[in-house]
């Protein structure tokens, strides 16, 4: 006799595919990575194939492995051709496609003391690289190169291109850099450089000025080999103030961004829910209105973390509005949620 958990688990199964139907068919562009999934990218192109018109592939992960046969990058040991071979797939049957890279969350590259991110107060934080590491600037950027290069794509997300939270980096290298510039003691703390509006001020810019090396710098490699169209990241979330908190706390500057790309992903409410009526969805774009300031001459495009069928038609609505190019979605949270929830809205060390 068939268990009626057995049948409650295919009947949400069944919810599942539906949906990501549902949302392939309205424009959605799904974002594939084999191992937060629980659909196989066989499994896609056999049962959406027909109705995709673009998707979008993780070629270097969060644990800084390569999906794709690379030179720079460690390989993945399960998937190290996923990326290369559905690509080629996808190309063939008049897919387009999208590279997505992980930035700064390296789980491979982190483990080297000399890159990784530190809290204030010295507490290394797992997982991530300093943004400041000019030698993980050319990193990444060979990594894109490699990705452009060995399949045939539209562009290059470029994702987690950030600090975590104002309580960073506050690393060996970045205390001693900063001492050195403004005159003060290496040994500073978040609190301290706050008492200071002034220096405090220059940390802020000098953060920011780090993610513009970075980006640049996988831009203009990349573009001197291929002209490949680059997305770079901004993570928008009402628990840090949207745009004020993409800059203070995660050094992502949507004046410097859209300088240097003319692509912006709007990563919407990851930490918090997202609307569900339209008293909300009007706070929403008070919110956004940075973005509708700058929509000429400057694309953008939705990304979002396992929409539900309400969320994803709110987000249509939005893309209408802010005439955004694509809504990218998972079918997943990634495994790291939880971490990252707490570190990005500092909810406890």
């Amino acid at each position: 006799m068939i268990s009626q958990s057995f049948i409650r688990l295919a009947f949400e199964n069944l919810l599942s595919e539906m949906t990501i139907q549902d949302y392939i068919s309205k424009g959605g562009t799904l974002v594939l990575d084999p191992v937060e999934m629980s659909t196989s990218a066989d499994e896609i192109l056999a049962n959406y194939g027909n109705i995709v018109d673009s998707i979008c592939i993780v070629a270097k992960s969060e644990a800084g492995s390569a999906y794709y046969p690379s030179s720079t990058a460690p390989k993945d040991p399960r998937f190290g051709e996923l990326f290369t071979a559905f690509a080629q797939i996808a190309n063939d049957i008049g897919i387009r496609v999208y590279a997505l890279i992980h930035g700064n969350m390296d789980g491979f590259f982190s483990r080297d003391p000399n890159f990784q991110m530190h809290r204030s107060g010295g507490i290394a934080l797992e997982g991530y690289v300093c943004p400041t590491q000019e030698v993980y600037w050319q990193y990444l950027a060979e990594i894109a190169v490699e990705v452009a290069s060995k399949s045939q794509i539209e562009g290059i997300i470029l994702k987690d291109l950030m600090y975590p939270r104002d309580v960073a980096c506050f690393c060996e290298n970045c205390r001693r850099t900063f001492a050195l510039e403004v005159n003060i003691d290496r040994d500073f703390s978040l609190e301290q450089l706050k008492k200071k509006p002034a220096i405090y001020s220059k940390w802020q810019t000098n953060r920011v000025n780090a993610l513009r090396g970075m980006i640049s710098t996988i831009i203009n490699r990349v573009h001197s080999e291929k002209k490949v169209e680059i997305i770079t990241e901004l993570v928008l979330d009402p628990e840090t103030l949207y745009f004020d908190g993409a800059t203070n706390h995660f050094a992502q500057d949507i004046r410097m961004i859209s300088q240097i790309t003319p692509h912006v992903l709007l990563h919407l409410h990851p930490w918090s829910s997202f609307p569900t009526n339209d008293d909300e969805m009007n706070v929403l774009m008070d919110a956004l209105a940075p973005i509708r300031e700058r929509m000429e001459g400057m694309r953008n495009s939705i990304f979002l973390w396992q929409p539900d069928t309400t969320t994803f038609n709110y987000a249509q609505s939005l893309q209408n509005q802010l005439s955004s190019s694509h809504i990218f979605f998972t079918d997943y949270q990634p495994v790291s949620f939880l971490n990252r929830r707490t570190l990005h809205l500092n909810l406890g060390v």
